[in-house]
């Protein structure tokens, strides 16, 4: 179907036209099947096809259906990073006269700046916890898009999806799901009342098979085989020395971070350079903004020689020049780990994938799920340069084992709505935002939800949601009147500000009678808002401060005699990302952190982001407790943590382009406070380290903006 028949759909000539100028003239078998389907018919529509088969184009025309009709369009991703890189592909409808406009975090700010926006993208929780807080303009949301859709089987966002979806049925609003292949397609489908595009089509041809020890070759499912040299130990180095002796650019997906470092240095060594084009100035310079040092010139040797490697330890600078690198073909091979393959779109010739994973309960290597090898098979072969992909297995035990995995479908998508947490989460979101307030309205609304319909009915879980309710009102979050179910001040807070209601019953009751920043960071940090994101620090590391863990504040206010081993190690290893953070805000050097207990810049960058949300909302909390001064220093450390400063900087780093080095160095030379810096000459400040003319002139500019009399 060329795209000019899309205007008999209804859609604007000037869209086309739009569609066409970006190099989209025919609509592939997915996009077809899906405005066939009814994609302009004001159905719900699942979407289910491979990796990198156009999925995406489906889901904007929906939304620019919407909006031509006067509704708004929401697009959902599980993902900030994904958020972010889908903006800045749907700012080309700023050409229509569109507004399109992006909410991340914030959670409890109703976002009124998107009022005026006809199309937003938004991440899963946020999205959630708007339909919390309700703001007026989401009465006009006509289309919602909810892309990876199969995330639905995940047991942490997959509640906040069918969640999200069930509230969306009493709004009246349209959805359209985007899935990669799963198992059960249709019977999502008919949990959303919707019309199934199910089409098995690739942009590139993907042959699939697995490297065989014995014969040293790779064999492929198609009868073909390939010779592959024995000249190293590792089976995955002689596949990619095999692949870069062929010109092939090989994407390598393992399970462990340390492991994908270690193959990426003993490549570059080794294998030796590859025939790279070279690194273009643009992938320097975002590599030269990554905060560690050590990782920039880790990073840039590597990538001077050809290779790469990804995983959630790096910053978020130097993954993304990685992925540029991959891009231009600078990277002859990158190694990553399988969080690659549901994030960013980084397609390879050959995609060379490890099928086991170290399972810590049982100490022992287990089998990756089937779905989880598809997403990143699905990587293989460049849509417009390649005409084949090539996805190889690189350690099955057997070819029964190889085959499983490239002749099975995926598993099926099971719903997880039914856990102790979410169940707890939900049930008071759904009472604090008013959408249910007795047991019947929160059992109907439940009854939306996939779990719903895979467990037989809502009934087979009504008992576990009593049991919430019950907790809830323990909680104080919660009361029962007169049948009826109402939000204390504290519920209502506790939902508008995301957390976890346990994280605030568990903050309130163990909270330090004087305030300690290690004491409250140890507190935050062993809380369930925290744990469930939290970055891995090695045993060797975490265990050289057990003894200090053990004999905490927090340690003696809970009583480790009440605690079982597993909170225990909680609270050791809490103790551990609290002395991180600890020397975060005290200004130790990042590389300093980073070396002293093994983790990565993304790593810090994790910590930093979840605590200063977390510390950010118990200040509200201490607050609507009357516990101004707590609260107040609650507030003071949420800010530190984001910018990992000392208090006497809390008022510099309020201006752009003043971050805790240049903050430092200001103090340094006796300038502590804004009205210090506004009376302070240009020419002392040019000639402070990192003080260049641009900058120096935009802060005069903002001093000015805030009222300060610039003398400078």
């Amino acid at each position: 179907m060329r795209v000019e028949e899309l205007e008999s759909y209804g859609l604007r000539r000037e869209y086309i036209h739009l569609l066409i100028k970006r190099g989209i003239e025919v609509l592939n078998p997915v996009q077809e099947e899906a405005v066939k389907g009814g994609l302009f018919s004001g159905l719900n529509i699942v979407v289910s096809a491979p990796t990198a088969s156009g999925k995406t184009l489906v889901g904007e025309m929906g939304i620019v259906k919407a909006v031509q009709e006067g509704g708004k369009g929401v697009y959902l991703l599980p993902l900030r990073a994904l958020a972010n890189e889908k903006y800045d592909e749907f700012k080309a409808l700023e050409e229509l006269g569109f507004k399109v406009g992006i909410s991340t975090g914030d959670y409890d700010s109703p976002a009124e700046d998107l009022e005026d926006k006809d199309v937003v993208i938004a991440t899963y929780e946020r999205f959630d916890s708007l339909l919390r807080i309700k703001p007026l303009w989401l009465r006009k949301v006509s289309t919602v898009v909810v892309d990876e859709l199969h995330m639905i089987n995940d047991p942490e966002r997959g509640p906040v999806v069918e969640m999200i979806i069930a509230r969306l049925r009493s709004l009246s609003a349209r959805v359209i799901g985007l899935s990669a292949t799963i198992g059960n397609p249709r019977e999502l489908a008919e949990w959303l009342s919707a019309k199934l595009v199910d089409v098995a089509w690739r942009p590139v041809k993907l042959r699939e098979g697995y490297y065989d020890k014995r014969s040293g070759s790779i064999v492929y499912a198609d009868g073909g085989s390939e010779d592959v040299e024995d000249e190293f130990d590792d089976k995955i180095l002689n596949l990619v020395s095999q692949s870069l002796s062929k010109g092939i650019q090989v994407l390598v997906f393992v399970h462990n971070r340390r492991r994908v470092e270690e193959l990426a240095e003993t490549t570059a060594a080794l294998i030796g350079a590859s025939k790279s084009k070279g690194l273009t100035s643009d992938v320097v310079e975002r590599l030269s903004e990554s905060p560690s040092r050590m990782e920039r010139e880790k990073l840039l040797a590597l990538m001077e020689k050809g290779v790469g490697y990804h995983h959630a330890g790096l910053s978020i600078q130097a993954r993304r020049a990685v992925e540029e690198a991959f891009r231009a073909r600078a990277l002859s091979a990158v190694f990553a780990t399988p969080t690659l393959a549901a994030g960013v779109n980084l397609p390879a010739r050959r995609v060379i994938v490890s099928i086991k994973r170290y399972d810590p309960t049982s100490s022992k290597m287990v089998n990756i799920p089937v779905f989880e090898y598809k997403q990143m098979a699905g990587r293989a072969g460049r849509p417009r340069y390649d005409e084949i992909g090539e996805a190889i297995i690189a350690d099955a035990k057997s070819e029964k084992e190889a085959l499983k995995y490239i002749n099975s479908g995926p598993e099926n998508i099971v719903s997880k709505v039914s856990s102790e947490r979410s169940l707890r989460i939900h049930t008071l979101s759904l009472i604090a935002g008013g959408d249910a307030g007795d047991l019947k309205k929160v059992m109907d609304i439940y009854s939306q939800t996939l779990g719903a319909k895979q467990y037989g009915g809502i009934e087979v879980f009504s008992n576990q949601v009593e049991k919430a309710i019950r907790a809830l009102v323990e909680m104080r979050m919660v009361e029962e009147l007169d049948g009826g179910l109402k939000a204390t001040r504290l519920g209502k807070l506790t939902s508008f500000t995301y957390l976890d209601p346990l994280t605030v019953h568990y903050c309130i009751k163990y909270r330090p009678e004087d305030f300690d920043e290690l004491d409250v960071l140890h507190l935050i940090t062993t809380s369930v808002d925290y744990v469930r994101s939290r970055p891995y620090i090695p045993d060797s590391v975490v265990e050289v401060f057990e003894d200090e863990a053990l004999h905490s504040g927090l340690a003696r206010r809970v009583g480790l005699g009440r605690m079982s081993s597993v909170e225990i190690d909680n609270l050791i290893t809490g103790y551990v990302h609290a002395l991180v953070l600890r020397d975060w805000i005290n200004e130790v050097d990042e590389d300093r952190i980073a070396s002293k207990y093994e983790i990565g810049p993304g790593d810090l960058f994790t910590m930093r982001e979840t605590v200063a949300w977390i510390a950010g909302s118990l200040a509200k909390i201490e607050r609507l407790l009357g516990n101004v001064t707590f609260s107040t220093r609650l507030n003071r450390l949420s800010v530190r943590v984001q910018y990992g400063v000392k208090e006497d900087a809390l008022e510099l780093i309020r201006l752009r382009g003043i971050g805790r080095v240049r903050a430092r160095i200001l103090i340094n030379h006796g300038i502590r406070t804004l009205q210090d810096l506004a009376k302070t000459p240009r020419s002392k400040l040019l000639s402070l380290p990192g003080f260049g003319v641009r900058l120096v002139e935009s802060i005069y500019e903002e001093l000015r903006s805030m009222g300060f009399r610039v003398e400078g």
